[in-house]
């Protein structure tokens, strides 16, 4: 009997132990999941921000390449045992996103660099714009540009939320959005067709189109591979025609 209750107490234990490792795992996948969107986040205001650079902008793509290539390699070197699950156990995959988080991190305030801006003065400022430069850049409202394209970025300075309405009525569907607010964006609350985004840049096959000004609204088609798939109303007071 105290044989049986021994097993028992044992598997119970081992059990415990089992869901408790479970849970850790997906706890430290979750954290890297959310350093992993900061870091793409990063990478796209950088892409805005220097987007009249061309050359930068092909190197800075080079450059983020070859670090995944990097990222991936140094976790094989970390962890290079071929059955990984049997050598290290089941705290791999806890330890694997450590890891990934660790090095995502560093890469972060790498590249912030570039969006925190040197002083003025250094001469080993390279492609890294000053901090004078930065701080005039920063916009505040969306912009058409002259092919009539819809250019929103991320380093907006205003608290903006652009909804695509589905008529010329903000009580209207909502088809998409753009917003500066995490709580706007993440897992699409608002539930719009073409789904919600922090800048224009993030829109995947996405693309915006001006196509006429209708009293408060802009009229916009929505083109995905450019194929024109529907047309929305935005407010006309959060957009100004480009001058470039």
């Amino acid at each position: 009997m105290n044989r049986i209750l021994l097993i028992l107490f044992l598997t119970f234990n081992l059990t415990c132990f089992s869901q408790t490792q479970s849970e850790m795992n997906k706890e430290s996948s979750n954290e890297y999941k959310k350093v992993d969107i900061e870091l793409n986040n990063v990478y796209q205001k950088i892409l805005s921000e220097y987007k009249s650079d061309s050359t930068f902008i092909d190197r800075l793509k080079k450059a983020q390449r070859i670090w995944i290539t990097y990222r991936d390699a140094e976790l094989e070197m970390k962890f290079p045992a071929d059955n990984k699950q049997a050598e290290y156990g089941s705290v791999y995959p806890m330890c694997v996103s450590l890891y990934l988080k660790e090095l995502t991190e560093n890469r972060i305030e790498n590249l912030k660099v570039w969006l925190n801006g040197i002083e003025e003065g250094d001469v080993c400022v390279g492609s890294v714009k000053s901090k004078y430069e930065l701080d005039q850049n920063d916009y505040s409202k969306a912009y058409i540009e002259k092919d009539s394209t819809i250019w929103i970025p991320q380093n907006i300075n205003s608290e903006i939320r652009i909804f695509g309405f589905q008529s010329k009525d903000i009580l209207s569907k909502k088809m998409i959005l753009i917003s500066v607010f995490t709580k706007d964006v993440e897992n699409n609350p608002y539930d719009c067709k073409y789904g919600s985004y922090y800048h224009t840049q993030s829109m995947d096959d996405l693309v915006l189109k001006y196509l006429s000004t209708e009293n408060q609204f802009m009229k916009i088609a929505i083109l995905k591979k450019g194929t024109l798939i529907d047309t929305v109303y935005m407010e006309k007071k959060w957009f100004e025609f480009s001058e470039e």
